[in-house]
């Protein structure tokens, strides 16, 4: 498969996001590749079970996430010029096993991923999701900083 085909690009809103967009845009302009933009939220009325059940979650919580995938994804398609091919896409859980997850189902063979802007104190108590990502995926990993 052309590694170059399609991209995922996971998206968050931060500036290392839409560095690592610019490039995916870059990288999918010269070789004629498609991008797949990924929303991932920890929560989401997905999260909650079943409609019957009163929610674990508050609204103040669960509806948050909801318009911010929306919003987070519509900023990124709007950072990528007109005529290039842009799927746009929402997860629930954790970010570095969703992107992993999606990149594996969706046979993507390279990832374009922000770096994490975080300080070693925060890295080491969070983790990177950058760096859980370079070790899991089958593919590709290009992070930028």
């Amino acid at each position: 498969m052309n590694k170059f085909a399609r991209i995922l690009v996971p998206v968050d809103g931060s500036q290392g996001s839409d560095r690592a967009l610019d490039v995916a845009v870059a990288m999918a302009d010269a070789c004629g590749a498609s991008l797949d933009l990924l929303y991932v939220s920890y929560f989401g009325s997905d999260t909650d079970g079943t409609e019957d059940m009163d929610s674990w979650l508050p609204d103040i919580v669960v509806a948050p996430a909801g318009s911010e995938s929306k919003a987070v994804l519509k900023r990124a398609r709007d950072r990528v010029p007109r005529g290039m091919e842009a799927r746009l896409h929402h997860r629930i859980g954790k970010p570095a096993e969703q992107i992993v997850e999606f990149s594996r189902e969706n046979e993507e063979e390279t990832i374009v991923i922000g770096g994490s802007s975080q300080d070693a104190v925060h890295r080491f108590f969070l983790g990177s999701i950058s760096q859980e990502v370079m070790e899991s995926a089958p593919g590709a990993v290009i992070v930028v900083k």
